[in-house]
Formats: structure tokens, C-alpha cells, sequence
């Protein structure tokens, strides 16, 4: 229990990134912040780095939410934008009515898509917090070949 306090007197003030190994109970505490948030009548967005901790953790997968389309880096996102005025208008109430942001198998994200994340962020009015959830030693981040040499920093 004691775990789910840091994490939520954590998140009063700063973003989180919450790690560990397997079966350590990073779902269970991320389930718990959840709870409490809405509890609390606050609101929660979920987000899985891929469909399948998307569908884990009850949400969207981050390209979807984002509305990133297939979109691997900005040169593609400039172009997908152009066509996608409504859902990013949508996208910009949503993100300022949010209060908080979980995205799960954040070690699967690679370092362009991090970028498209902090951009949409920064430039379409949130202001909530983010919780990171995953193991960066377990699942390395989704890339095409020649994507293969980003480093995180």
C-alpha cells in the first residue's frame, strides 16, 4: 500500500516513471493509482505502447490516442496532421480536461515517438501529469532497422 502513496504524493508534483522487474507489481499499483484518481473524480487516460498493453491496461494504444496515425517521426506527423484537423481538435479538449496520462511498456517507445508524445503534450494545452510504467530491461522499443541506433538519454 505503501507503494501506491509514493506513487500518487509523487504524482502531485511531478511526473512518474514507475519500474521494476516482473511480477514486482507495477500493474497492480498502476490499477490502484487508477482507482484512486477516479475515485477522486479526476480523469484518466490509459495508454499501452502497443495493442497488446493497450488492451492490458484498458485503453488506447498511444499512436491512436495521439492521433499519430502511422507516423514513426515529425517529417511523417506534418504530413498526417494535415489530414487530421477534427480528431486533433478533439484531441486538444480531451488532453485539457485530463488530469492524469499512464502510459505502460514505456520501454517500448522509441526516442522519435517520445518526441511526438512531448510534442503533442507541450503544444495542445495539458496539464496534468504522466505515469510511465515499464521495465526497461525487459521490452526494448519497437524501431524499424535503420531507427536501430537511438539511444536513451
Amino acid at each position: 500500500m505503501s507503494d501506491k502513496v509514493d506513487v500518487l504524493e509523487a504524482l502531485k508534483h511531478s511526473n512518474v516513471f514507475l519500474t521494476g522487474g516482473a511480477g514486482v507489481g507495477k500493474s497492480y499499483i498502476t490499477n490502484e493509482v487508477i482507482s484512486d484518481y477516479r475515485k477522486r473524480g479526476k480523469q484518466v487516460v490509459s495508454l499501452g505502447s502497443t495493442g497488446v498493453s493497450a488492451v492490458n491496461i484498458g485503453g488506447f494504444t498511444v499512436h491512436s490516442f495521439f492521433v499519430f496515425g502511422i507516423s514513426s517521426n515529425f517529417d511523417q506527423l506534418n504530413q498526417s496532421d494535415k489530414r487530421a484537423k477534427k480528431r486533433l481538435s478533439d484531441l486538444k479538449k480531451v488532453l485539457k480536461a485530463t488530469d492524469l496520462i499512464i502510459i505502460d511498456e514505456i520501454s517500448m517507445v522509441s526516442t522519435d515517438l517520445m518526441d511526438m508524445i512531448a510534442y503533442r503534450l507541450n503544444n495542445y494545452g495539458y496539464l496534468g501529469k504522466v505515469l510511465f510504467v515499464g521495465d526497461f530491461f525487459q521490452l526494448p522499443p519497437v524501431q524499424k532497422q535503420h531507427d536501430r541506433n537511438d539511444v536513451f538519454g
